[in-house]
C-alpha cells in the first residue's frame, strides 16, 4: 500500500475512532499545464550530446528532446550538480494525474532523446564511429529530491533505441476517366460486364479495374480508375534495457552514495547495433500513487531527477568531471524574509528588509582547481537605479574533493557575496521590479568558463515566503483543522485578498469547502479571529504556477503582525501547494485540536496576502496632499512644523532620509525635532485612521 508514516498514523485514528487528531499531511504537486514539445532537429545531432538543464525552463530544449514530458525546474533538484534538473513524476502532458494511475507500479513519464547520428562524426575530420572509440553515456540522479520518495516497487529506468525505416502501403490513389477517353484509349465502342481496363496515361500501367455493367459510346460518365499506390516511410524502434535503479528515499540513497546527493552513471556503448545514424536513449520511471482508500491523498509522487546528460567519444570510465564553474540550486532573494513583498513595506523599512550577504552554492565540476571571478548586477526595470557588485577572484576547488565553495567567517566570497546597496525608495511608484544578474567565470581557460543565473526581485503588492513552485501538497486533518501563515507589516495597510495556489489530485478529490481566515497575533500564535471568507473550494488557473486570487468583500485594516491561513470544513487534505525548497516553517502554526501548534513540516505554505497598500475601498483617493498637508519652514534648520487640515486623523508619523533609511518614526505631532539630522533631501510620510498614506518632501539646511 502506498503511504507514509504520517498518513499510517491518519489510518490508525480513523481505526481507533481518531483518537489521535492532531496531523499535518503531505502530498505530491500539482503544476499546470503542461505543452507538448515541438521536435525541431530532424536531421539528427552529431557528437557531443550534452544537457544539464541550465539553459531551459519548464520543457526540455526541443532540439535535443522529443518530448517534454518531463519538468525542467530548480525546485524538485536538492543540491544538483549545477543550477536545474529534469524531474520524472506522475503528471501527464497536461500536469494531471494520470487517469490510469493505480497504487501499484505503472510506466508514467518519458524523456526521450532526439535523434543521434552514432554512425559518425565530424570533428576533427568525418569519419565512421565504432566502438573502438571509446563512447561513453553517463548522467546524474536523485530520488525523491524537494519531493515525494519512490518506493521500492517504483523504479527509474534508462534503455537505448535504434531505428529501422521501411516502406508500409497507405492507400490506393485512383484517377477519373471519362468513358470518351476510356473508348479512345481502348478502341472500342462497347465494354461487356468483366472487360478490364487498364490505367493508362501518366498511371501506373499494370493497374486495372473490372467493368460489371454494359456500357456503350452512349453513354455519359466517368470511371475510377487505380492510378498508383502510395506508401509512407515507417520508421520502427527497438528499445534495450540499459540500466535501472529501485525508488528509494533520499536519505537512504544518500547513505548509499557516500553522503552525495547525485549520482553519477557512467555507461560505456560497445554494441555494434547502437552505432546506426538513427541512435536514441530514454530515461522512464515507474511510479504508483496512494491507493483509493484515501483519494484527497492522490497527487503527485515519486520524483526522480535527472541532471548533466552526456554522450561523447574518447572518454573513459574516469572521465566524470566536466570543465565547468556552476552555481547550483535556486538563486537567493534579497529580502531577509520574503520571496517578494510590498513596494510600500519595504519602504517603511529597508534595512530591516533587505539581508546582509547572499548565499549562493558555487562548484568547479573540473578535476583541477580554478581561479573564479564573480560578480552581480542590479538592474531596476523602468528606473533609474543600476549598480554591480564584485568580489576578489578566489580559489575553487574541485566539487568531488571539496564539495561547494565555502564562505569565510570574516569576508565575503563568490558563496557569500554583501548585498551592495539598498533598492531605491520612489514614492512615485507602487511597485517596482529588479532584475539581478549573478556571474561566476575563469577567463584563463581557453574557451573562458563561466555561468550565470537571474533572479527578478519584486516589490508587489503581496507578501511571498514561497518561491512559485510546489513541489508538494499540504493539508490538515480531521474536519475543521486549520493552519496558517504569519506575515508583518510595518506600517498600517490594507488587507484585500490572498492569492493561493492549490495542487491537484486524481479527478480533484480535494475539491472541498474551506474558510479563508485571517487572525490577530497573539504571542506569536493566531488569536483573534479579524475576518473570515467562508465556504471558498479550491480553484486552478490554466497557466502553470499561477495562484488564484481570492478578493475580500470587505478591507481589512492593519498594522503589526497577522496570521493568514485556512479552516477546512470537511476532513481530508485540502492539498494546497507547499514550497518544500524553502524552510520558513518559524511562521507556520496548525491547529487540529483547539490548540496552534508550530508546523512540523519543513517548507512553505503557498499562501500570498495581497496588500492594497494605497487606498481603502469606499474611501475617497487624497488626491491634492498639499491641501491636507502643509510643513514649514522649508528647508528647516531645527525644527520642521507639520499642519494638517480639519478632521484629519494622523495615527503614525515616519520620516525616511534619501537612502529610504528610516530615521524617526513616531504618533503624530505638530513640531518634530530636526536638528541632528544631516542636511539633505528627506521625506515624511503621515498614515490616517483610515489607511491613507500621505507622502510630502522637504529639506534640512543648517
Amino acid at each position: 500500500m502506498k503511504t507514509n508514516f504520517k498518513i499510517l498514523s491518519l489510518i490508525a485514528a480513523l481505526a481507533f475512532g481518531q483518537l489521535c487528531t492532531a496531523q499535518e499531511v503531505l502530498t505530491g504537486f500539482y503544476h499546470g499545464q503542461r505543452q507538448t514539445s515541438r521536435y525541431s532537429n530532424p536531421e539528427g545531432i552529431f557528437l557531443p550530446f550534452f544537457d544539464d538543464f541550465s539553459q531551459s525552463r519548464l520543457y526540455p530544449d526541443s532540439t535535443k528532446w522529443t518530448n517534454c514530458g518531463a519538468l525542467v525546474n530548480d525546485g524538485f533538484p536538492l543540491c544538483p550538480p549545477n543550477r536545474n534538473a529534469a524531474t520524472l513524476d506522475v503528471l501527464d502532458e497536461y500536469g494531471r494525474v494520470y487517469s490510469y494511475a493505480i497504487s501499484n507500479a505503472f510506466i508514467s513519464e518519458q524523456l526521450t532523446s532526439a535523434r543521434i547520428r552514432l554512425d559518425s562524426i565530424m570533428e576533427p575530420e568525418p569519419r565512421a564511429l565504432t566502438p573502438a572509440d571509446s563512447v561513453y553515456f553517463s548522467f546524474f540522479y536523485q530520488p525523491q529530491g524537494n519531493g515525494m520518495p519512490p518506493e521500492a516497487q517504483d523504479s527509474l529506468v534508462l534503455q537505448f533505441g535504434t531505428t529501422t525505416e521501411h516502406e508500409e502501403f497507405l492507400y490506393l490513389d485512383y484517377q477519373n476517366f471519362t468513358l470518351e477517353e476510356i473508348f479512345a484509349e481502348m478502341h472500342v465502342d462497347t465494354l461487356f460486364p468483366g472487360d478490364t481496363i487498364w490505367a493508362f496515361g501518366d498511371c501506373n500501367p499494370e493497374m486495372f479495374t473490372i467493368i460489371t455493367d454494359t456500357l456503350t459510346s452512349l453513354a455519359q460518365g466517368s470511371i475510377a480508375i487505380p492510378c498508383d499506390s502510395v506508401f509512407t516511410t515507417v520508421a520502427d524502434t527497438t528499445w534495450y534495457h540499459v540500466w535501472s535503479t529501485p525508488g528509494q528515499t533520499l536519505q537512504a540513497f544518500m547513505e548509499a552514495n557516500n553522503g552525495l546527493f547525485f549520482k553519477q552513471v557512467m555507461i560505456p556503448i560497445r554494441d555494434l547495433r547502437y552505432f546506426t545514424d538513427h541512435f536514441y536513449f530514454r530515461f522512464y520511471n515507474y511510479a504508483s500513487i496512494e491507493n483509493s482508500n484515501h483519494p484527497q491523498n492522490r497527487g503527485n509522487e515519486d520524483e526522480w531527477n535527472i541532471d548533466m546528460v552526456y554522450l561523447n567519444w574518447g572518454r573513459t570510465m574516469n572521465n566524470t568531471s566536466y570543465p565547468m564553474l556552476t552555481f547550483s540550486g535556486q538563486c537567493p532573494s534579497f529580502l531577509t524574509r520574503y520571496q517578494a513583498m510590498p513596494y510600500r513595506q519595504y519602504r517603511s523599512n529597508p534595512n530591516a528588509a533587505v539581508r546582509e550577504n547572499l548565499e549562493l552554492d558555487v562548484a568547479n565540476l573540473d578535476d583541477v582547481p580554478h581561479e573564479a571571478s564573480y560578480f552581480y548586477t542590479v538592474d531596476q526595470i523602468s528606473g533609474n537605479q543600476h549598480y554591480k557588485w564584485q568580489v576578489n577572484p578566489v580559489t575553487i576547488q574541485p566539487y568531488a574533493q571539496a564539495g561547494y565553495l565555502d564562505c569565510p567567517p570574516t569576508s565575503q566570497s563568490p558563496a557569500c557575496p554583501y548585498v551592495g546597496e539598498l533598492f531605491n525608495m520612489s514614492y512615485a511608484y507602487d511597485s517596482v521590479t529588479y532584475l539581478i544578474k549573478h556571474y561566476v567565470y575563469d577567463s584563463t581557460c581557453i574557451p573562458p568558463l563561466i555561468d550565470s543565473m537571474i533572479y527578478t526581485q519584486r516589490f508587489h503588492n503581496y507578501y511571498a515566503y514561497d518561491d512559485g513552485t510546489p513541489e508538494m501538497g499540504y493539508g490538515v486533518i480531521p474536519s475543521g483543522g486549520a493552519f496558517a501563515m504569519r506575515f508583518e507589516l510595518a506600517e498600517f495597510d490594507t488587507i484585500c485578498g490572498v492569492q493561493l495556489l492549490f495542487n491537484r489530485t486524481l479527478n480533484d478529490a480535494n475539491d472541498k469547502y474551506f474558510d479563508l481566515v485571517i487572525w490577530k497575533d497573539e504571542n506569536g500564535r493566531p488569536g483573534q479571529v479579524v475576518y473570515r471568507l467562508g465556504n471558498q473550494r479550491p480553484q486552478w488557473e490554466e497557466q502553470i504556477y499561477d495562484f488564484h486570487y481570492y478578493p475580500f468583500d470587505s478591507i481589512i485594516s492593519f498594522a503589526g503582525s497577522f496570521f493568514v491561513g485556512i479552516v477546512q470544513q470537511t476532513t481530508g487534505l485540502i492539498n494546497i501547494g507547499f514550497d518544500g525548497s524553502n524552510d520558513n516553517s518559524a511562521y507556520a502554526f496548525y491547529n487540529t485540536n483547539g490548540s496552534w501548534q508550530p508546523t512540523e513540516m519543513h517548507g512553505t505554505l503557498m499562501i500570498r496576502p495581497v496588500i492594497d497598500g494605497k487606498t481603502l475601498h469606499g474611501v475617497e483617493e487624497l488626491e491634492h496632499t498639499s491641501s491636507i498637508v502643509n510643513l514649514y519652514p522649508n528647508p528647516a534648520s531645527n525644527m520642521l512644523n507639520v499642519s494638517i487640515a480639519e478632521n484629519t486623523e494622523i495615527i503614525q508619523t515616519c520620516i525616511f532620509d534619501l537612502t529610504g533609511r528610516r530615521v524617526r518614526q513616531s504618533g503624530f505631532t505638530k513640531q518634530i525635532p530636526v536638528g541632528n539630522f544631516n542636511d539633505g533631501l528627506y521625506f515624511i510620510s503621515l498614515t490616517t485612521a483610515q489607511g491613507q498614506v500621505i507622502t510630502q518632501k522637504f529639506i534640512i539646511s543648517k
